[in-house]
């Protein structure tokens, strides 16, 4: 029971803060600038104000230690998880394409119509907002991108639902693997992006994973960072004409079987396979069995 009300406590805080967060952001859009310069306001206010300091708050305020010894940020990533890391997204690209095209295809039945016409309209004014953000071929614009959308989103979304949300239902006794994809999922559904949901699950999962074998907040934030910024160079290529307009579909196949996408996942899961049993990535050695909080002195992970 104590555990439980320990989650609830922190989830109450963690939201009450975010939703506080959101709030102070869309103060922004009083501000008298227009265009790209207002938007870059709203992404840099709402990653600070929404989910940075909520995470960073509620380890203080919930617990009473130090927020970045709590989240793994203390310490620099090791090369090795970050070439690990990058070797699985590469490798796995094909895959993800693949389930980004199959998510976006995905027909409801007739009775959900009006919930998919819904959904769709979400989405549709989402990617008519992004795209005016990157329509730009200019070098600043898109440097400006890059930190914003690309790193800042990366680091805050990472501290918020990995930082914050997994690392508490790890220390609260939860199994790690059920925290990753608890967050994972809560993660995708803050997104509120249904023809995206499957694809941003799977990579919300991924960066769990690296977040738990790494012991480093650092690592999954590169991935993720990593993640948004190549959306950002290739469609500034595609802009530029250095790249076909084809390229987000790499390795996708509109029909038949899927075979470079089945290789792809074949072959991640090799490498992880591989890795986990040279003892890479083992995640009950890399986290640290006792984080010394207020409540929860005993509390170690979950095998």
């Amino acid at each position: 029971m104590k555990k439980l009300i320990d989650i609830c406590q922190f989830v109450l805080v963690l939201m009450g803060l975010m939703i506080c967060g959101l709030f102070f952001t869309t103060l922004i859009g009083l501000l008298p600038l227009n265009g790209n310069a207002l938007q870059w306001s709203i992404i840099a206010g709402q990653n600070i104000l929404a989910f940075i300091l909520p995470a960073l708050l509620t380890w203080k305020m919930c617990f009473k230690i130090s927020p970045l010894k709590a989240i793994e940020a203390v310490s620099l990533p090791s090369c090795r998880m970050i070439g690990v890391t990058l070797l699985i997204y590469l490798v796995g690209m094909p895959a993800l394409n693949q389930i980004v095209y199959w998510n976006q295809e995905m027909t409801l039945p007739e009775m959900f119509s009006d919930f998919e016409e819904w959904c769709r309209e979400m989405e549709n004014q989402a990617e008519l907002l992004t795209q005016g953000l990157l329509s730009s071929t200019a070098i600043l614009p898109t440097i400006v991108n890059i930190l914003l959308i690309g790193i800042l989103t990366g680091i805050g979304e990472e501290f918020f639902f990995r930082g914050a949300l997994q690392k508490m239902l790890i220390t609260c006794k939860v199994n790690p693997h059920t925290s990753i994809w608890v967050a994972a999922f809560v993660f995708s559904t803050l997104h509120f992006q249904f023809f995206g949901f499957i694809p941003r699950l799977l990579l919300g999962a991924f960066f769990g994973y690296i977040y738990w074998w790494s012991r480093s907040i650092w690592v999954n934030s590169f991935a993720h960072a990593l993640n948004n910024s190549l959306v950002i160079i290739s469609t500034w290529c595609i802009n530029k004409g250095y790249l076909s307009e084809e390229f987000d579909m790499f390795g996708v196949s509109e029909g038949g079987v899927p075979m470079y996408a089945i290789f792809s996942a074949i072959l991640v899961a090799a490498i992880i396979f591989i890795l986990y049993r040279k003892g890479v990535l083992v995640g009950k050695k890399m986290l640290p069995p006792e984080l010394p909080t207020k409540g929860l002195e005993n509390a170690t992970e979950s095998k």
